[in-house]
């Protein structure tokens, strides 16, 4: 039975600690770290008592939150998967990190769908990448691109691409908002090759992400449409079931992917 701890109890984070309390086999959830009391009766433990005490730590945290708490579980040579991948980029120190560690980064396919074909085909050669995400504006609001922009979320009538450019710069721009690209540059040709748009639709219900991925013989094109949280429209409620999925997978008798 491995000890599994969750830093951030929030939208995403509260489905993961209501999937792992239900009962995932193999694992137990001992603590969470969160700046308000959890409503779960699990005990409430600071980032370096969840990389003391626990096998695996799951993250649900801002992305700014990250390089603390990947200090703490890499120091102790434990597992962290990450759901704001947009903060390797961001943060690059994480992954060296990870060089000085024995523990390990693990990035659940998110939002996304396809990241296993996208990875298999980097095997041989891939010679572009693009994704394009469309939310509703209240998903967008206060990115920080927005906000430096002053660009007018609330009297949009049609659709409209706010953002165009690479991976890297999208994380630095919509931090909470495209850890969906991040982990495809991650799972294809890097942050910097990787090209990215952000649409706003007033028309939208849901989060979506079309991805086209080229190489010299095959092209993979995936769209998923996401329900946003309804708490934090910034996320997709997909993102925690692929947290589940994984630990699912880590003990199943048989992997796929």
């Amino acid at each position: 039975m491995e000890k599994v701890g969750l830093a951030g109890c929030g939208a995403l984070g509260s489905i993961i600690a209501k999937a792992l309390i239900d009962g995932i086999d193999g694992y137990k959830l001992i603590g969470i770290a969160d700046l308000d009391k959890p409503s779960f009766d699990v005990p409430v433990m600071s980032f370096e008592e969840l990389a003391t005490e626990c096998d695996i730590i799951i993250e649900a945290l801002p992305p700014a939150a990250v390089p603390e708490l990947a200090k703490e579980v890499l120091q102790q040579n434990k597992t962290l998967i990450l759901l704001s991948a947009c903060a390797l980029l961001i943060h690059p120190e994480i992954l060296e990190m990870q060089k000085a560690s024995t523990g390990r980064i693990r990035v659940p396919s998110g939002a996304l769908a396809g990241l296993d074909a996208v990875s298999a085909l980097g095997c041989a050669d891939i010679k572009g990448a693009k994704i394009a995400t469309t939310k509703p504006p209240a998903g967008l609001k206060a990115a920080p691109f927005v906000t430096l922009n002053n660009i007018d979320l609330d009297h949009l009538s049609e659709k409209k691409r706010i953002f165009e450019g690479t991976a890297l710069d999208a994380a630095k721009a919509f931090p909470a908002n495209v850890n969906v690209a991040a982990t495809l540059s991650l799972a294809g040709i890097g942050p910097e090759r990787t090209r990215v748009e952000v649409w706003a639709d007033p028309h939208a219900a849901d989060n979506t992400h079309e991805i086209t991925v080229t190489g010299p013989e095959s092209t993979i094109t995936s769209k998923i449409e996401n329900v946003p949280d309804p708490s934090n429209p910034k996320s997709s409620m997909q993102a925690a079931y692929s947290v589940i999925s994984l630990l699912k997978r880590r003990t199943a008798a048989i992997a796929l992917g």
